[in-house]
């Protein structure tokens, strides 16, 4: 191909550079390479100049061009779809972990209000025992102090009764004693009578 072919897709390209440099320039400076938009809008130009000139290297450019810029596209496309692939992976898997995490906290509040409970009945019932087993040795002393009044009340009135049956013989043997003597005295005074009469 001669020179002369040769200008027109040279001067395309250093007009495309000069018209690029502001701005890949900007994405160099935000960390970026080159701009989708930009390549495509130079394959677009290098495309419709090749048609104008007839040049067939700056239209095979200008294609080859085209097809990067789509794949870039697309794997860019792919590389932001796996990135909210992911984003949204670790925010689901935060959200998992997140309800296990309220889960396990709720169960520790289950099982410890459950222990509570526990513990409360456990001194409820304790407290409870205690408490009918204190009535129990009450009820049993009263029935003991109960058993032993009756058995004092039966002895005083055992005893009572011995000493009214003592008193009773008593008075019976001393009642006899007096109407012995009182026999004797009379049987002594009607001797001396009748003594005194054979003597006068």
């Amino acid at each position: 191909m001669s020179f002369i072919n040769a200008v027109p897709r040279i001067v395309v390209g250093t007009t495309l550079k000069v018209a690029r440099l502001p701005l890949d320039t900007a994405l160099k400076l935000v960390g970026r390479d080159r701009s989708l938009t930009a390549d495509a809008a130079e394959a677009a130009v290098k495309n419709a100049a090749a048609s104008l000139t007839g040049d067939d290297q700056l239209k095979a450019e200008a294609r080859a061009q085209r097809v990067a810029t789509d794949e870039r596209r697309k794997a860019e496309t792919l590389g932001s779809a796996a990135a909210e692939a992911t984003a949204k992976a670790e925010a689901d898997h935060d959200k998992q972990q997140t309800k296990v995490e309220r889960d396990r906290q709720a169960g520790e509040k289950r099982a410890a209000e459950r222990k509570r409970d526990a513990d409360e009945k456990r001194k409820k019932d304790k407290a409870a025992a205690a408490k009918d087993e204190s009535k129990r040795k009450e009820a049993a002393a009263k029935d003991e102090a109960a058993k032993k009044e009756r058995i004092a009340d039966t002895e005083r009135r055992e005893r009572l009764e011995q000493l009214d049956r003592e008193a009773a013989a008593s008075e019976e043997k001393e009642t006899a004693l007096t109407a012995a003597d009182e026999a004797q005295r009379l049987k002594d005074a009607a001797a001396a009578a009748k003594a005194q009469r054979k003597a006068g």
